[in-house]
């Protein structure tokens, strides 16, 4: 007799989210999704969702909330807010958040949840929207191994490397060390082909042959090439990255690091939001990088 499916709902429709839902509905999951915006109602529904328009009939319908938001006051909003998760009796007993957001506010959100008996996974991914898409996203998970466990066929849905990286609050570790090292390439490509420059020499070149060496990573692969077509279309906004650094440097300052790299790309990846860059890949930090040196 086959296992009964649980009922998923979703919050956080974007470019992560929305591919996402839909590979869960291609597994005969159940879907529901509770849009905050409500001028974006139709074009979720022409994805194949079904939104539940009231927060309470949306929590009473679903056993796994997965979060996909933007930042760390969107998580408490939705767990802890006016209308959050814990101020109603009958309620999903999982959630599961692949939002990247604070490690230091992940554990401090565990610890209130289990008051209520809700366990909270920390799930963020890496991978962007083609990895969604294609349902091969990296993802770093934080929590209890049990939970993790009866979850894993949720994220392997989603994913397809994925790692238990151990207590609440390491998924969203490893996703600042994720973010801090994808960054430092982008800051490293982006000086490399600056040198090359220089020199009139051709930058196509140059990356094709430090592919074949040492030098090569997936950040000299995708975005060096985004960068030679001078085309930003976003697999990741600045606007998310840059975000996320902020959390990498608010960790660091809390933990009383001298990061330089970490301040540097910081710094870099904020500029580019101020220079209208937001909605575009995070690789246009070159532009900024070019512009600092003329």
């Amino acid at each position: 007799m086959a296992k009964i499916k649980p009922t998923i709902g979703i919050i956080g429709t974007g470019i992560i989210g929305i591919p996402m839902a839909k590979n869960l509905i291609k597994s005969k999951y159940k879907v529901f999704s509770y849009v905050r915006d409500i001028k974006k109602h139709k074009k979720i529904e022409k994805h194949g969702l079904k939104i539940i328009r009231n927060i309470e009939v949306f929590y009473n319908h679903v056993d796994i909330l997965i979060l996909a938001v933007g930042d760390t006051s969107d998580v408490k909003e939705i767990l802890f807010g006016k209308t959050g998760l814990v101020k109603y009796l009958k309620i999903p007993k999982i959630v599961i958040d692949m939002s990247t957001i604070c490690p230091i506010e992940t554990i401090k959100m565990s610890k209130l949840l289990s008051n209520s008996k809700i366990k909270l996974i920390d799930a963020p991914v890496s991978g962007g929207e083609i990895g969604a898409i294609e349902g091969n996203l990296s993802i770093m998970v934080g929590g209890d191994k049990s939970i993790v466990e009866k979850i894993m066929p949720i994220l392997k849905v989603l994913g397809n490397k994925i790692t238990h990286i151990g207590k609440s609050g390491t998924g969203q570790v490893a996703k600042a060390c994720n973010q801090i090292i994808v960054a430092q390439t982008i800051n490293a490509v982006s000086e490399a082909f600056l040198i090359a420059e220089q020199f009139n020499a051709d930058k196509k070149n140059i990356r094709q042959a430090l592919l074949g060496g040492f030098a090569y990573s997936k950040i000299l692969d995708i975005h060096g090439e985004r960068i030679l077509k001078n085309s930003y279309k976003p697999g990741f906004k600045t606007k998310l990255h840059a975000k996320d650094l902020r959390i990498a440097k608010n960790i660091t300052n809390r933990k009383s690091l001298k990061l330089k790299g970490v301040n540097l790309v910081t710094n870099y990846m904020n500029k580019c939001e101020k220079e209208g860059f937001s909605e575009m890949d995070s690789s246009v930090y070159y532009k900024i990088i070019k512009k600092e040196n003329k």
